[in-house]
């Protein structure tokens, strides 16, 4: 399997017990742009949950109630709201004939919330629990595990600056993470802090957005670690320790805490989002996305003779690529559907480095970096 399902298996938190078998099979591997070993890295996915302004996160529709012979005036909208997102995905790779077929069924479930500060500036919260309901791939994570994502509370600004004329919009939103997920506790993480600011504007039926986001990675140490007090079996955590690399902590601090070399965590990411959403009929729509993502680890390495040829010397770097093409329903104004096609991948350039970006990609399907989805999102 490559780290692609890898990383979205990290980023999550599972119980104790599964703890050694998955950390023991990635904890060895660096970031991608780790020069001394051509390994696939072991960084997680830069964005959290609640990293990205939820469509379904709009205040309630204004409703108008009439009696004869007068009418009263409009509602007001509610100051708190919030939805509910459950999508179930099968990778691609599910479909692929023996001895590739590599099955993949996964399930999330994404709620999120909000309250109304003043006007346009709310509070917002959302996390998601991923399910994984088929998992024939090579991972010691067992079917139906269900792992829980970081925890995001912030604050959002949906007009900062807008254009009566053209109906440009500009929105902002500062969030704060939790490092609820296994991939955060891996990486010694006290939180995150990611702030984003979109761009959208209206041609006709077709709306255009883009997000530029950048977000900071605050850590105890600058590697992972292993505290083998956690494993069930003492031999199945790595013995040895090397001298801490940062920050004055000594690896002894929380007893038997093994640093793991080679396994940099991430200090800070940018991500460049663009989105173009077509209005079919009222209740109908059509989007494509395509989101690249950046992000740098604490620490910086040499190129070296165990390096790839790909490889360069500098503080480590991972890239993500994602491409969605996903079709709407509003079956009214509480209750809407979709379904999805998309690629998702630490390797935009593919193995190489020199090829066409990876954009809805199925030539390396039984890697199950592309999935199809279906969703339903209720809403308050």
């Amino acid at each position: 399997m490559r780290m692609d399902v890898k990383n979205r298996l990290l980023d999550s938190r599972i119980p104790k017990r599964s703890w050694a078998p998955l950390i023991a099979l990635i904890a060895l591997a660096p970031l991608s742009g780790r020069a001394a070993d051509p390994r696939p890295e072991a960084g997680t996915p830069v964005a959290v949950a609640g990293d990205a302004p939820s469509s379904t996160m709009q205040p309630a529709p204004v409703t108008t109630v009439t009696t004869a012979p007068t009418a009263t005036p409009e509602t007001a909208p509610a100051n708190y709201g919030g939805s509910l997102t459950l999508d179930t995905s099968v990778g691609i790779g599910t479909f692929v004939a023996d001895p590739q077929t590599n099955p993949l069924v996964v399930t999330t479930i994404a709620p999120s919330g909000w309250y109304q500060l003043a006007k346009d500036l709310r509070l917002t919260a959302g996390l998601s629990l991923t399910w994984y309901q088929v998992l024939d791939v090579d991972t010691s994570l067992p079917e139906n595990e269900a792992l829980l994502s970081d925890i995001s509370v912030g604050i959002s600004h949906g007009r900062i600056w807008n254009d009566p004329t053209s109906k440009f919009n500009l929105s902002g939103a500062l969030r704060v993470g939790l490092p609820t997920s296994l991939a955060s506790q891996f990486q010694n993480r006290i939180f995150s802090l990611a702030t984003s600011l979109t761009g959208s504007i209206p041609v006709g039926p077709v709306s255009f957005s883009y997000t530029f986001g950048f977000g900071k990675f605050f850590n105890s140490t600058a590697t992972s670690t292993l505290d083998c007090e956690d494993f069930s079996d003492n031999d199945e955590c790595i013995e040895g320790r090397d001298e801490n690399p940062n920050f004055g902590f000594e690896s002894e601090r929380r007893g038997a805490e093994v640093y793991l070399r080679g396994s940099g965590a991430n200090s800070y990411y940018f991500s460049n989002s663009l989105n173009v959403s077509w209005a079919i009929i009222d209740p109908l729509s059509l989007s494509l996305g395509l989101s690249v993502s950046t992000s740098f680890g604490v620490r910086s390495y040499p190129k070296d003779a165990l390096s790839s040829e790909h490889a360069t010397s500098g503080r480590a770097q991972r890239d993500r690529l994602s491409s969605s093409l996903s079709l709407d329903y509003s079956i009214n104004k509480h209750l809407s559907v979709g379904l999805s096609f998309g690629t998702d991948t630490s390797q935009p350039f593919g193995a190489d480095g020199n090829d066409f970006p990876v954009i809805f990609d199925l030539t390396r399907a039984s890697d199950n970096i592309t999935s199809v989805g279906v969703s339903v999102t209720g809403s308050l």
